[in-house]
């Protein structure tokens, strides 16, 4: 089984961005591209910038049946597998440690406010569950009984990680991007002062400008 020139070097290039911009570090994360009824996920125990085109594991979506001949696949595949079950609008899942985000989430915050206008047009609310053991069936139950509700694009998990989900890969990715982003804008806040949320007349005001509009399409024809 081959995949998709173009579905391959989406998992290449934002892989390899993902390590470049620290938002893993060594084996963890993980990532997968749907193709129609296939997955295609990172194979376990693999850097994410050291994956050879040859070694993306194919998976059943609806069996969950491995289809790669020797490696197997993230040991994240159950909630990866969840996700595209029920999120038909799901095309490309992003998982990693981004440590400022980790760093705050897994304090009391539960969140991380809307500050900037990205993160309200290309990320939106971003719920959160606490702790659960990784690479569980419990952790798959969890996530999914969230990420369910079709207006979220993204997750928290406490002294965990964070979860993106987009139509592309390129979707996906930007939003572990800018949420890391919006992590670090509000530690910096919170050091100097008070921070300042936008209000919710404020999102409105962001969500409705055609030119977010057009942003968020780009990238979901990306």
């Amino acid at each position: 089984m081959r995949i998709a020139e173009p579905l391959l070097s989406d998992l290449r290039n934002y892989s390899k961005k993902i390590v470049d911009n620290n938002l893993v570090v060594g084996p963890g994360g993980n990532t997968s591209i749907r193709d129609n009824n296939v997955m295609w996920i990172s194979p376990s125990g693999f850097a994410l910038d050291d994956i050879s085109d040859e070694n993306w594991v194919p998976v059943d979506i609806e069996t969950g049946e491995v289809i790669h001949p020797s490696l197997k696949p993230s040991s994240e595949l159950a909630m990866h597998l969840e996700i595209y079950r029920k999120r038909k609008d799901v095309n490309a899942i992003v998982h990693t440690h981004p440590p400022i985000t980790l760093g705050i989430i897994s304090t009391e915050h539960n969140e991380i406010p809307p500050m900037f206008p990205d993160y309200v047009a290309l990320v939106g609310e971003v719920p959160f569950i606490n702790y659960v053991v990784p690479c569980s069936n419990e952790l798959a139950e969890a996530v999914i009984s969230v990420l369910d509700n079709p207006s979220y694009s993204a997750l928290f998990m406490k002294n965990h990680g964070l979860i993106t989900i987009g139509s592309t890969m390129k979707q996906a990715f930007y939003r572990t991007e800018i949420i890391e982003d919006a992590a670090r804008i509000f530690w910096v806040s919170t050091s100097v002062g008070k921070p300042q949320s936008l209000s919710k007349d404020d999102v409105k005001e962001i969500l409705n400008l055609e030119a977010e509009k057009y942003r968020q399409n780009l990238l979901e024809r990306a």
